[in-house]
């Protein structure tokens, strides 16, 4: 006789579960990374916006062109107060994501460990019922004898 898990349809959404969390969690981890990105470079601009007005402000400098240097530091500063905004919630679903994926797993493993349980069980009731029948075998030719 096989082994037939009688919860094998529940182990199965289970299996789909997970891998559907899988998939979600790799794409808020690319978006995530995506964002994180972007703030990247708006940094990088930032940074080199700054040197630029270092190296201009050494040297003799017009105030409009001042003002045009403190109108762009203030419209990238804002910017980049918006992408962080948007990597933070990107960050905060990234890891609801991962705790679902943790939750599907965690539920996955227990229902592979009770099937192996079941199937344990089924091998140790197989081994007895055969043990059984051996013995019904060697009494019948004793009393044949």
């Amino acid at each position: 006789m096989q082994f037939r898990y009688s919860l094998q349809k529940l182990m199965d959404l289970k299996e789909r579960e997970k891998e559907e969390a899988e998939n979600v969690y790799s794409s808020a981890v690319k978006t995530f990374e995506e964002v994180a990105t972007e703030l990247y470079h708006l940094l990088k601009r930032k940074e080199a916006l700054e040197e630029d007005a270092r190296a201009k402000l050494s040297s003799l400098v017009s105030v409009l062109d001042i003002q045009s240097m403190q109108a762009s530091m203030l419209f990238l500063q804002e910017a980049i107060v918006k992408q962080q905004k948007r990597t933070q919630l990107a960050r905060a679903k990234m890891e609801e994501k991962h705790q679902l994926l943790l939750d599907a797993s965690f539920e996955h493993k227990k229902h592979e460990k009770i099937r192996e349980k079941k199937r344990m069980q089924f091998v140790v009731e197989e081994n007895r019922l055969e043990q059984v029948s051996m013995d019904e075998i060697s009494v019948q030719r004793f009393v044949r004898q």
